[in-house]
């Protein structure tokens, strides 16, 4: 009998206790995403690599974005270290394609004269790097 009521008993708790899993709903932290890319000159290369960087800024003037990070390394292994708002979240980096990344080309071509010399400065860019690190990160939101 004694046994009868201790198991009708642990039942019974186990009827009416909160699981220990259950939670209220989870929050999502408030977080800036940023693709951040550390990059290595190549030696001369620099000064090039920083005039085709102020075509880049006046696109993003064109379009009313200022949200691109530039440091400028004084001391470290790298010469730029370049953060890019991700506007729409971690979730763009599943986008087969960006609409920002759509519109920023756009005007890309439409300031250097031409898809042909938009691909030619973007090929000059690129053979500026030595080297490059490609990141992802976030910046903490205060509420």
């Amino acid at each position: 009998m004694k046994k009868l009521v201790l198991t009708a008993a642990a039942l019974g708790l186990c009827l009416t206790a909160t699981p220990a899993f259950a939670q209220d709903e989870p929050e999502l932290r408030e977080v800036d995403w940023y693709r951040v890319n550390l990059i290595k000159w190549k030696i001369g290369k620099g000064d090039r690599a920083h005039e085709i960087i102020e075509m880049f800024e006046k696109v993003d003037e064109a379009l009313g974005r200022n949200d691109v990070i530039d440091f400028h390394m004084a001391t470290g292994e790298w010469n730029s270290i370049v953060a890019f708002k991700m506007t729409q979240g971690i979730a763009a980096m599943g986008w087969k394609t960006n609409p920002d990344n759509d519109a920023w080309d756009a005007e890309f071509i439409k300031q250097v004269g031409g898809e042909d010399k938009a691909k030619a400065l973007w090929a000059e860019f690129e053979d500026c790097i030595l080297e490059e690190q490609r990141n992802i990160g976030h910046i903490d939101i205060n509420e």
